[in-house]
């Protein structure tokens, strides 16, 4: 599930972390999942991030309480874990308000 040439994650100056999503993994019986970012399975409740992955994106919940993988792979998101190693919160980078940012910022 992890795509060819990952990348290192990156840490921005807020301190988020900056990554790609490769995919997600769960059970929707046991409420466990994992986003995989930069081919890293990061643990997290399975209904709530997904119903965050469906909130970002769209389409991500699929029939039967399936992931449709091709709605979030490869989506890029600013993201934090806690200190015991958990999801804590998500969002997604959206390239063109980032770069119209720099651009007041610059000129």
């Amino acid at each position: 599930m992890t795509r060819k040439g990952t990348t290192r994650i990156s840490v921005d100056k807020n301190g988020m972390n900056h990554g790609v999503i490769d995919g997600f993994s769960g059970s929707w019986g046991s409420g466990l999942g994992y986003l995989i970012i930069d081919g890293v399975p990061i643990p997290c409740e399975n209904g709530p991030t997904v119903r965050a992955l469906e909130a970002c994106f769209g389409g991500v919940i699929a029939p039967g309480h399936t992931v449709a993988q091709e709605t979030i792979v490869g989506k890029e998101i600013r993201y934090s874990v806690s200190p015991w190693g958990t999801l804590e919160a998500f969002s997604p980078v959206e390239r063109a308000a980032d770069e119209k940012e720099a651009q007041d910022v610059l000129g």
